[in-house]
This record gives structure tokens, C-alpha cells and sequence, in this order.
């Protein structure tokens, strides 16, 4: 079976990778209504809310017609450079919880009511943090590691400033990866081993049933994770 996922595709390792592991890349449409440097970024382009359910950045028209095809629900979100206003769809979404910036983020009304909401003073949150399945999180943010183990969830805090992020000092390590759930795997952009946690991680991944890969030869770098979408449609 086929799968896909939105993505940042400028670099053709990642796209290769992905190919691996059965996975059919759907590229973002770069965005003015965003700082430059995450102008291709899915993390902050889209939102899953749910299986069919997409919160989609206005000038995303192509993957909007796309996806529309194929009977996604689409709400389409106005946004613009600068901080609060460009971090609307960075919310970190698990299979039972919302991490969110309520200052920053789109209203939580339209999650599931089952979904536990967990308030968090950073506004990049998705781009903090890797969901993995079974409640089980990584994040570099010391905010939204208390938050997520207070609620009785699985995380790893890891240390920050080693993600390449052209344009600011550095990135984040939820841009620099994507967890595929059809195949349970984490992938990372770039070279996770030269990483000072990377043991800790691998240990953590280990512990929730998932297998890491890595792109070698290649600096760690926040592309803006990925989404996926179209998994059972072709």
C-alpha cells in the first residue's frame, strides 16, 4: 500500500528516504504569510485535526483543491509573519490530547471532546515536540515536558540547540523528524546519532515500540516534520 505525507521536499534526501519506507511525498507551496525560513513548513502550514480533518494556511490553493478531491474537510486559516500570528496551526495533536499555546493557536473547539486539552506557554509547540503513538512524546521545550508528565503521559526531555534551522540560532526537533504511523516508524532529517541525547532516545523509542531511522552524512535539520494524509485512499 501506498502513503502519503505533506512535506517540505527542497531536499531530495528526505523525499528518497521517505520512498523507502513506502511513503509518497505531496510538496508544500511556499507561503509569504509566514517568516521566510519556514516558508515550506507543514508543521505550520497544516493541522490534523482529525483523520479527514485539516486546518490548511490559505495559500496552500493546490493541496487545498487536492485534498478537497478526496473528501477532506478543510477550513482554510489566514496567517501572517511574526510570532503570534504565524504559529495558528502549530499545535501538537496525539491520539488523545491537545498541546497548545492558547494565546497563539486556532480555538480548540474544534478538536474531539474527548481530547484532553493541556495549556502550554509555547507557541511551537508541534515543532517542540514529537508525538510518537501510545501517549508517548519528545520534546526539547522544559514547559511542555512538565505539562505533558503532569497529565500522566509518557515524554523524554531532550536537550535543545542541536537542530540546523537556516535564518534563526537554531530549529526544532518535531520539524526535524515525522513519525509515520502506517509503518511505526520515527524518521529524522538528518543525522540523529551525532546527537548528545541520541542514546536516551533510542532507549525512549525503543520503550514505545518504535524503530528509529536516520538521513547520514547530514545535519540534523528542522524542515518542518510532516503530515500525513491520503493513507487509505489509493
Amino acid at each position: 500500500m501506498r502513503h502519503y505525507c505533506i512535506i517540505n521536499t527542497e531536499d531530495k534526501r528526505i523525499a528518497d528516504m521517505l520512498g523507502k519506507y513506502g511513503y509518497i511525498c505531496i510538496p508544500t507551496e511556499k507561503s509569504a504569510d509566514v517568516s521566510e525560513p519556514i516558508s515550506l513548513h507543514a508543521d505550520v502550514l497544516y493541522l490534523k485535526i482529525a483523520p479527514k480533518q485539516l486546518f490548511i494556511s490559505q495559500c496552500q490553493k493546490n493541496n487545498i483543491e487536492l485534498l478537497d478531491k478526496y473528501g477532506y474537510s478543510i477550513t482554510k486559516i489566514k496567517l501572517a509573519p511574526g510570532y503570534k500570528t504565524e504559529c495558528r496551526l502549530n499545535v501538537a495533536v496525539s491520539e488523545d490530547c491537545v498541546v497548545y499555546n492558547s494565546d497563539t493557536s486556532v480555538s480548540t473547539d474544534c478538536f474531539a471532546e474527548n481530547k484532553q486539552l493541556i495549556y502550554v506557554k509555547q507557541g511551537y509547540t508541534k515543532c517542540s515536540t514529537i508525538v510518537l503513538a501510545n501517549n508517548c512524546f519528545i520534546t526539547e521545550d522544559e514547559g511542555i515536558y512538565r505539562a505533558l508528565c503532569s497529565s500522566g503521559r509518557k515524554c523524554l526531555l531532550i536537550t535543545k540547540g542541536y537542530v540546523k534551522l537556516d535564518g534563526y540560532d537554531y530549529g526544532f526537533i518535531g520539524g526535524a523528524s515525522a513519525y509515520l504511523s502506517a509503518v511505526k516508524k520515527l524518521l529524522f532529517f538528518g543525522d540523529i546519532s551525532k546527537h548528545p541525547d541520541f542514546e536516551k532516545i533510542k532507549a525512549f523509542c525503543k520503550e514505545c515500540n518504535c524503530d528509529i531511522k536516520w538521513i547520514e552524512n547530514m545535519q540534523l535539520t528542522d524542515i518542518g516534520g510532516a503530515v500525513e494524509v491520503l493513507n487509505n485512499e489509493r
